[in-house]
């Protein structure tokens, strides 16, 4: 059986498999500790039943209401998109907010359902071709990992046990099929992924034992497939795109440097009035209260919900900071060459990359609330400006953990200790 190449994505590290690598359990890189293939803990009979199951709980998540508010007789329900559709009415800023809202809790979502329906459907052993990968399937796939990070129902799923404690404090409040259909959808999403395993269906599309450069041939890393390639194509041209998954193909992630650099900047300056301005005004009786983000995390400490009220603060101030912190420590040590604490520098930026879309906490709270909470004179909710720029930041923060390659600081401690 032939020999596969991996490559470790965090330190550039090159390693020969044996080519029953789909039979192992886990490998991980002996220079930095980051995974390199795990084998999923079980195998579905078919996982096509599964994923249709999360598509119709998906529908059910959105056609329902997730709470029931009722206020001197008044009441309202609020779907998943009314949050957006709220945003979405005031100017400027919070408009775009309420757009962001609509991507990664409602489109993106739904694509990435329908994505994954049709890559499982077509690897099925009945409709598969095992001469030839299906046409276009590998760019579905990896369409799909792309979105993935950006469905974050999970993390409205908290958001919204978040926004029932606010909501609670206000009105009557009482969980609707929405709401359940939610916790079911995020638990299948959970099951799913950590049983289908991303690689094995990679291999399922295109066996990457074929592909494999020759001893001693120049090689490269698809970063959206994994697969190691030869640098040159059979012309002898260097090779732009991946044969598998047809992503650029570049040693180093081009411009990354210069991009995390950029973000990290625009993020720190947004993040100030992030914290210091007001992320929504709770109106009631003709009394108007401004909440900031610690305003919002002393307000749960104060109702005794404190697992909550650490949960708010370590994802919206905690995570944030971690992640602007550790970014940039990451550029000064590659700036200096420094090879100080490298194994834990790389361990720390695959830490930071993971937990970053859970900082959207606040935000999915806010339009939850807005879209909620309007019953005139009694009481209103009004999202305030900080909330776009700790949206803002968020969002920054997520692409520069994204476009930073870690593989640099191992290149630049590999140089650093040549001077």
């Amino acid at each position: 059986m032939p020999e596969i190449l991996l490559s470790c994505r965090d330190c550039g590290e090159i390693y020969r498999a044996p080519g029953a690598l789909r039979h192992s359990r886990r490998l991980l890189c002996r220079r930095c500790g980051a995974r390199l293939w795990q084998a999923p803990a079980r195998r579905f009979a078919d996982p096509r039943a599964f994923a249709v199951a999360a598509a119709i709980l998906l529908l059910l998540t959105n056609a329902f209401p997730l709470f029931e508010i009722s206020l001197e007789g008044d009441r309202r329900g609020g779907l998943i998109a009314s949050g957006a559709a709220a945003l979405l009415q005031y100017g400027d800023a919070i408009s775009a907010v309420g757009a962001l809202v609509a991507l990664i809790a409602v489109a993106i979502p739904a694509a990435g359902v329908i994505l994954l329906i049709i890559v499982l459907m077509r690897l099925h052993p009945g409709a598969r071709n095992r001469a030839r990968p299906p046409a276009g399937l590998a760019a579905i796939w990896r369409a799909y990992l792309r979105l993935r990070p950006w469905a974050m129902l999970d993390v409205f799923l908290l958001g919204a046990v978040v926004a029932y404690t606010r909501l609670d404090q206000l009105a009557q409040v009482a969980v609707m099929a929405g709401g359940y259909a939610l916790a079911a959808f995020v638990l299948l999403q959970v099951v799913i992924e950590q049983t289908l395993g991303r690689q094995r269906v990679w291999t399922a599309i295109d066996d990457p034992a074929k592909y494999s450069p020759a001893a001693g041939e120049p090689w490269v890393l698809c970063l959206d497939c994994d697969l190691v390639v030869g640098a040159r194509d059979e012309d002898g041209a260097e090779r732009r795109r991946c044969p598998r998954c047809g992503a650029g193909l570049a040693p180093r992630r081009p411009q990354s440097l210069a991009i995390t650099a950029a973000l990290c900047l625009a993020a720190f300056i947004l993040y100030l009035p992030a914290n210091l301005f007001p992320i929504l005004t709770i109106t009631r009786f003709g009394r108007s209260e401004a909440y900031t983000i610690i305003g919002g995390v002393r307000d749960l400490a104060k109702a005794g919900l404190w697992p909550l009220a650490l949960l708010v603060l370590l994802a919206s101030i905690v995570v944030p900071v971690l992640k602007l912190t550790g970014l940039t420590c990451c550029l000064v040590a590659i700036r200096a060459r420094s090879a100080w604490l490298l194994r834990q520098r790389t361990a720390f930026y695959r830490f930071i990359d993971y937990i970053g879309r859970w900082s959207n906490i606040d935000v999915f709270v806010v339009a939850t609330v807005a879209a909620l909470v309007q019953f005139g004179n009694l009481t209103s909710v009004e999202p305030g400006p900080g909330i776009a720029s700790f949206a803002a930041v968020v969002v920054l923060t997520m692409i520069a953990a994204d476009a930073f390659d870690p593989r640099l600081m191992w290149d630049a401690a590999l140089q650093g200790r040549r001077r």
